[in-house]
């Protein structure tokens, strides 16, 4: 079985291999084998940070076991990684790599740059690709910024580290690994950029050895984790939450800010759920790379108009009355709908590309990264925006504002006005060029970080 899996990852069949790892995993995960074999799938997939973690984990468990020493050498050394428990491992001491030789040879990367003036790792939850954009915009202003997410799900977002933690309850075992973890990051980090309530470890107990080492942190709020619904109702009457107890959502703000004093959140509607809890709060948009998101060209008209709609969550994007509104308006009207669930974010993005008219959500009262993405392909979007954030946002919002009770009629007049949809989608684009684009926004995130680490 290794053999058969090497063979894949040399012959550069990663899909293959990954396929073949997953399958097998419940048999090879209690041998070192099965860490080798996925150190030099990422080193294949040219994600030496993630085959650094994979060697971590597996010496965790095989500490004496030397082809895992051997690459956790090789690789700590390429990318530069200081670690408290392998730096001492002396490669001569370390056998070769087997019968195997590494399905790529690490000479042919190029080597990690030294020259940047600090280190960044945000964790460790993907939220709509945040992690991973901002990251790109930090790294094209000389900045050394990596990424590690506990919870990769279907929509399969790119993470530097990449730990599936999915299912996984905060037992003492496992928080007492994930703290060794944190001691070997803090070495390489200067400042911990977390997102949605989380942390390195699950309990939060990693943030007091951050702090003991003098580790600037950050904490950014996204929505469900901070959203309280006794707050919301008062500037949104269409308000539902996810987490209807507040006491929970308190608790976990309350330990937060009593250990964390900066964070970011994206807009003045999520301002009001954290404002009485952490000492420094910076609002700072959203963000996308607009050259991954254009209009589509020289695509061929539909017949009939397209609607989508993305129930990612039904009863928060109000899909009922969505739904309800379409089936009404398919007896007079002749258009197309589908909903779009379950897919990777690439094949997604694809199905928006062919839309006439996007349907966002229905209850929260303000835009997400949804109706951010959609705009940039010059797709005109349909979602509820509360007065309170309408004063909010710039007067150029070209969002099409809708709620539960008049989403019928809005759908309606937009099919009876087609031809307003193209205006309306181009002054989208032009939108979220002005207020959403990483290449403005990152710089944000970048002065806030020079601020904290020159304190």
């Amino acid at each position: 079985m290794e053999n058969e899996i090497f063979k894949t990852i040399e012959d550069n069949d990663l899909i293959t291999a990954k396929s073949l790892l997953k399958h097998h995993e419940q048999e090879l995960s209690n041998h070192a084998t099965y860490y080798f074999l996925q150190i030099c799938f990422y080193i294949k997939k040219k994600n030496l940070l993630n085959a650094w973690l994979w060697a971590w984990r597996g010496l965790e468990l095989f500490p004496e076991d030397n082809r895992l020493s051997h690459l956790m050498v090789e690789i700590s050394q390429f990318i530069n990684k200081k670690s408290t428990l392998y730096s001492n491992v002396n490669r001569k001491n370390n056998q070769s790599t087997s019968n195997h030789q590494l399905p790529l040879d690490l000479k042919s990367y190029k080597k990690f740059d030294e020259t940047s003036s600090f280190s960044v790792l945000q964790g460790s939850i993907e939220i709509a690709n945040q992690m991973n954009t901002l990251s790109k915009g930090l790294q094209s202003n000389n900045i050394n910024s990596h990424t590690i997410n506990y919870y990769p799900y279907y929509l399969n977002y790119e993470s530097d580290y990449e730990w599936s933690l999915i299912g996984y309850r905060s037992t003492p075992e496992i928080n007492s690994q994930l703290r060794r973890l944190t001691k070997e990051l803090i070495l390489n980090y200067d400042l911990f950029h977390f997102h949605w309530g989380t942390t390195l470890t699950l309990d939060w107990s990693d943030i007091k050895l951050l702090n003991g080492a003098k580790k600037k942190i950050i904490m950014q709020h996204w929505g469900s984790d901070i959203r309280l619904f006794s707050e919301a109702k008062k500037i949104n009457p269409y308000a539902v939450v996810k987490n209807m107890n507040e006491d929970q959502i308190k608790r976990s703000l309350f330990h937060l800010s009593e250990q964390i004093s900066h964070c970011i959140v994206s807009d003045m509607e999520l301002y009001q759920y954290v404002k009485g809890y952490y000492r420094d709060i910076t609002v700072i948009p959203s963000m996308i790379n607009v050259n991954h998101y254009l209009p589509a060209e020289n695509e061929s008209k539909n017949k009939r108009l397209l609607i989508a709609h993305a129930p990612t969550s039904p009863f928060i994007k109000g899909t009922q009355y969505i739904e309800k509104a379409i089936e009404k308006l398919k007896i007079d009207y002749d258009f197309d709908f589908i909903k779009v669930q379950g897919l990777s974010h690439q094949k997604a993005m694809s199905i928006y590309k062919k839309a006439d008219l996007i349907i966002d959500q229905l209850h929260i009262g303000s835009y997400g990264l949804f109706a951010v993405e959609t705009m940039a392909m010059e797709k005109p979007v349909i979602c509820w925006i509360s007065d309170f954030m309408k004063e909010k946002y710039p007067k150029d919002l070209p969002i099409i504002i809708a709620n539960p009770d008049t989403i019928k009629d809005t759908i309606e007049y937009a099919l009876k006005n087609a031809d307003m949809l193209l205006e309306i989608g181009k002054q989208g684009r032009d939108y979220v060029e002005k207020y959403h684009d990483v290449s403005k926004n990152s710089i944000q995130v970048l002065n806030l970080y020079k601020k904290l680490l020159s304190k």
